[in-house]
């Protein structure tokens, strides 16, 4: 292999490629994303104007309505006592927003109780009624059965749980949902980068073989180190724009937490607030979670490895046809071994020690979306840390090699759409 030709063709990808006006702009855009998702939440919060939603209780009990008034005097009003025809009349003349019934039944037993509305208020407005009927109807209960209040204090505690992770060394980490999300998230970025890089390198192939280009290229450069300056050209400008973006997130979001926390600290009055309020409000993640050397170490390394493989294969699909409408039939055997390990995330997540996390965090096709996501949660032992890259790198290696001899072949082939079994006798061609 002449190491000079491999690095002019991977200067030349990489050259070309980063000036190109599609490089630039999406470089940019991710950054004003992550600015977009940061500030329309805060600004949907600050600007946000609650409509008021009323709902009229017909209380059978005498007791239970007047507890609901308490809890928020502007959404509960006691309904008029009218026949149901009459209170869905109401309703519909949007003299109320809904109404509910409440009986001795409900009280007693706890049977379900039933809220007719207009569908106004969404998601939000049913979570919040339910809420205040469950809390309303416990506090009757608990009166009736002449409960003091201690017990009826100790029944409206509610204890949260919060996650951190030990060391072997003994040190104390961050929030194990934050380590997840994390991992969840470089998964993704991966998952992406495997079809957005490898489609790059498959459309460039189909290009310069449309072109004839391709004839006149290999007529001094070996398909081999063709192929390769291809794929560690296009891996480089992959890696350029990830670490980019990397920096531009880590600088955003480290005002991102602070900037937050003031402009809702100044929003919210604490005097007026009840104490589940306050307690919420003390709780909310306005820490970033940070991102340890390890962690970014193992993300680039599986993004690389993870990239070289999957771009073998599409180098040789885009060898083995003429235009990129051609390749539907050939990308199946490619995008399975993608998606499943998205499949399997949830199952990895949930138990990242187990034999089935173990073993196919190690399989060199799911390593590169799996292992992230356990190094972020859990301890990965060497053996099985180093046991991956090596079989992604022995993978790799295979790989680059069965898909230059298809390759060498496919690039001169015109006007025939090759099958799987033409593309296994390349293989075996001397």
């Amino acid at each position: 292999m002449n190491t000079n030709k491999l690095f002019l063709i991977f200067k030349r990808e990489y050259i070309t490629r980063v000036r190109t006006k599609s490089f630039i702009i999406s470089t940019i855009l991710a950054p004003v994303a992550i600015i977009l998702l940061i500030a329309i939440p805060i600004i949907l919060q600050l600007t946000e104007t609650e409509k008021r939603q009323v709902i009229g209780v017909r209380d059978n009990t005498g007791t239970v309505v007047t507890r609901l008034i308490e809890s928020n005097p502007d959404r509960y009003t006691a309904a008029p006592l009218v026949d149901i025809d009459s209170l869905r009349s109401l309703v519909l003349n949007g003299n109320l927003d809904g109404y509910i019934i409440i009986t001795e039944d409900h009280v007693i037993s706890g049977s379900e109780v039933e809220l007719l509305y207009t569908g106004s208020g969404g998601m939000g407005l049913i979570s919040e009624i339910r809420s205040d009927i469950r809390m309303a109807l416990q506090n009757e209960r608990l009166d009736r059965a002449e409960v003091g209040d201690v017990v009826k204090d100790i029944l409206a505690m509610r204890t949260q749980l919060r996650t951190r992770k030990i060391t072997p060394e003994g040190e104390e980490t961050q929030d194990t949902l934050a380590l997840f999300m994390i991992g969840y998230i470089m998964c993704f970025i991966i998952y992406g980068a495997m079809f957005g890089y490898g489609a790059i390198i498959m459309r460039s192939v189909i290009e310069e073989k449309t072109n004839r280009i391709i004839e006149v290229i290999t007529s001094s450069v070996r398909p081999f180190e063709l192929l390769m300056g291809k794929v560690l050209g296009v891996g480089a400008l992959g890696l350029t724009q990830f670490m980019i973006w990397s920096l531009s997130a880590a600088g955003l979001l480290a005002i991102a937490g602070p900037i937050t926390a003031m402009i809702m600290g100044n929003r919210v009055d604490s005097s007026t607030m009840t104490a589940d309020q306050v307690a919420a409000t003390s709780e909310l993640p306005f820490e970033i979670p940070s991102i340890g050397a390890e962690l970014w170490i193992t993300f680039v390394l599986f993004f690389l490895l993870g990239y070289l493989i999957y771009s073998a294969l599409f180098a040789s699909v885009g060898s083995a046809v003429d235009s990129e409408s051609d390749t539907q039939q050939l990308m199946l055997p490619i995008m399975l071994p993608i998606i499943l390990p998205m499949l399997f995330l949830g199952r990895v997540a949930q138990d990242p020690d187990s034999t089935f996390s173990v073993i196919t965090s190690m399989i060199p096709f799911f390593a590169p979306m799996l292992m992230p996501v356990r190094v972020a949660m859990t301890d990965v032992p060497a053996i099985e840390y180093f046991g991956a890259v090596i079989l992604m790198a022995l993978t790799f290696v295979g790989l680059i090699w069965l898909s230059s001899r298809i390759y060498r072949v496919g690039i001169l082939m015109y006007g025939k759409k090759a099958s799987f079994k033409e593309m296994a006798k390349w293989i075996r061609y001397s």
